[in-house]
């Protein structure tokens, strides 16, 4: 459970431990409240982390390679969507 944004800096530094891989990246994708919707994070085989949203006020057209300072605001912001994905894995 993410309960600071010290834990999700260290969440990033794990991530593979939580994501699903495709074949070219680890990506963990959970559903958002506010807006409803989609919201799938990634990362390369290099390292670098991405994400893509899907929900009913927009969608990204392409995935948006992101800094992990902005990442660890984007994911402690929707922190309830990414425990909620953390625990489904876990089970």
């Amino acid at each position: 459970m993410l309960e600071s944004k010290r834990e999700v800096q260290v969440f990033l530094k794990i991530f593979e431990a939580f994501a699903n891989w495709d074949g070219e990246k680890h990506f963990l994708t959970m559903e958002t409240a506010n807006p409803k919707g989609i919201l799938t994070i990634m990362k390369s085989k290099d390292g670098v982390f991405y994400y893509h949203r899907k929900n009913e006020l927009y969608w990204d057209i392409k995935e948006i390679k992101v800094e992990t300072d902005m990442l660890t605001d984007i994911i402690w912001t929707f922190r309830q969507a990414v425990n909620k994905s953390i625990n489904e894995i876990a089970v």
